[in-house]
């Protein structure tokens, strides 16, 4: 037989098992900051989703601008889903006394389950009828 050079020696199977011993270790050690990466991003969509939806209220509120639909923007709606699947609502409230011809603040809120995803403070001008 012929004897191996220091060059040609390569890794034995001992030190290859050690390596992929020490790989999965780090492994283990890294899942659970990947794991708490997908979480957040999950939370970080449903509050996006939610701010989308409250901002849209409130550009139809303004679109219009009548008393009437400021009060169904602000009034629950059920039915909205996050990118995970969960249902969120939304509702609100109307600061003051909405009348033509004054600047109305409301309040709105999406609320998943008992956590606020999100909230919009708003003032819509009702124009005067001419």
């Amino acid at each position: 037989m012929r004897d191996r050079t220091a060059d040609a020696a390569g890794f034995s199977l001992v030190e290859v098992i050690i390596a992929m011993f020490l790989l999965g270790l780090i492994a283990v050690a890294i899942l659970p900051a990947l794991w708490q990466g997908i979480q957040l991003s999950t939370e970080q969509s449903a509050v996006a989703t939610a701010t989308r939806q409250l901002n849209s209220l409130v550009e139809d509120a303004r679109q219009s601008p009548t008393c009437t639909v400021i009060a169904n923007a602000v009034a629950t709606k059920t039915g909205f889903v996050d990118g995970s699947g969960r249902a969120f609502s939304t509702g609100g409230v109307v600061h003051g006394t909405c009348a033509a011809g004054t600047a109305v603040s409301i309040s709105l809120k999406a609320v998943q389950g008992t956590s606020t995803l999100a909230s919009v403070d708003a003032i819509i001008y009702v124009p005067a009828t001419s």
